[in-house]
């Protein structure tokens, strides 16, 4: 039997999750592509970031994906901590809005987590741990920590055995008769039996393929500062710090510009904007902060803040097996079987959320490549295909073309 040749498109935290997995399985001969220089140059390349749970009182969707997906790359980060550049561990997420302090006393009401994952903790204990007096509760989360995202990518690059080619943009993808893909890239062309879109933003923007997928660009820009705010733990609140990123120096961020705001240039207002935050949490408009570096990046967003995992279809096919039966509200037991387009899968769509979607993600498509039993439920499996927008739209009378 051929070996099966896969092209797994960006080299960030979703390509190289994938190359990890798919390494562990079958025999397979993956390439992984990327059209910068280097592995993680993009939303996976930020100084640093924090893994951590997402709870929520009804244990949505969003919360199974990303709290399951936080536990699986914990235990990951956990096997290889030698490997990874960890920058702390815990979080303190402060609830100084009483909006935030409703929704996680109704979540520890309502549900029963465990004190590892994470607990409430009092303002006498806030206020030890972040060396002042502070009327604020937090929810604390001991094992959550915050990395390198770059150092993980190279981890899964280097356990994989996955070629890299960097440098090379993916310009058009077209079937062949064979049923294989032809990838037309800007420097060469090759073809493959299995690809999985796994980039940003402007992937479905320029991909014929893709186009027809709502996704959104999101731009924040991240500050590195000299050391300035004496703490051990990971701070949340409006913004956050992460207090120990290299030599001396901190991460804050993150602002959010609107979608249509995409310049990419680097802002003072940012920066005064994401010191402000944490000015705020400490409640010292005097400490002299310095500047040291700013980043800005592109997230690649979706509208109901879940990603794009799983095998796609081909969106003309789709409107016209499924536009008339969804818009005239047939009954689901009427509706016929989704063809996907053999070989293609999708990985993207995290939003701020890329370490803690990254492994689970690359589990599932994994999966699905290796004709393998899900261990998830098909209802969470629905909530992330690709096509649930195309769904929701024709139930509505809305087409996309």
């Amino acid at each position: 039997m051929n070996t099966k040749k896969i092209a797994i498109i960006g080299a960030g935290l979703a390509g190289c999750s994938l190359a990890y997995e798919l390494s562990r399985t079958l025999n397979f001969d993956i390439t992984l592509f990327d059209k910068n220089s280097d592995i993680a140059t993009e939303a996976s390349g930020n100084f640093a970031g924090i893994l951590e749970p997402y709870l929520t009182s009804d244990n949505n969707f969003s919360d199974q994906f990303h709290t399951l997906g936080y536990s699986i790359l914990l235990e990951f980060i956990n096997q290889y901590r030698n490997d990874i550049e960890i920058c702390n561990q815990g979080v303190l997420q402060i609830l100084s809005d009483e909006k935030e302090l409703n929704r996680y006393q109704k979540i520890f009401t309502r549900r029963e987590i465990a004190d590892d994952l994470a607990r409430i903790i009092s303002h006498q204990e806030l206020s030890q741990l972040l060396g002042k007096d502070t009327h604020n509760m937090a929810v604390y989360y001991p094992n959550a920590l915050s990395v390198v995202p770059k150092s993980i990518c190279q981890l899964w690059f280097k356990l994989s055995t996955a070629k890299l080619k960097l440098d090379n943009e993916l310009l058009d993808i077209n079937k062949l008769e064979n049923n294989t893909w032809q990838l037309e890239f800007n420097n060469f062309t090759e073809d493959f039996d299995i690809v999985v879109f796994a980039g940003g933003y402007p992937l479905f923007k320029n991909i014929s393929l893709l186009q027809n997928i709502p996704v959104y660009p999101s731009q924040g820009q991240l500050t590195v500062i000299k050391r300035c705010f004496d703490i051990s733990n990971n701070i949340m609140d409006k913004g956050y710090i992460i207090p120990n990123y290299k030599d001396n120096l901190q991460v804050i961020g993150a602002t959010f510009r609107d979608n249509n705001d995409t310049s990419g240039d680097i802002r003072q207002e940012d920066n005064t904007f994401n010191i402000n935050q944490i000015k705020q949490i400490f409640d010292d408009e005097n400490c002299n902060v310095e500047i040291v570096n700013s980043r800005v990046a592109t997230r690649c967003v979706t509208s109901d803040h879940l990603p794009l995992v799983g095998r796609l279809a081909d969106y003309s096919s789709f409107e016209q097996v499924f536009y008339k039966p969804l818009s005239k509200g047939y009954p689901k037991s009427k509706m016929p079987k989704i063809e996907y387009q053999q070989g293609l899968y999708v990985s993207s769509g995290f939003g701020s959320k890329g370490l803690c979607s990254s492994l689970l993600a690359a589990q599932i498509i994994t999966a699905y490549i290796t004709n393998q039993n899900q261990k998830y439920s098909d209802k969470l499996l629905e909530a992330l295909a690709i096509e649930r927008f195309w769904t929701r739209s024709f139930k509505k009378g809305i087409k996309f073309s």
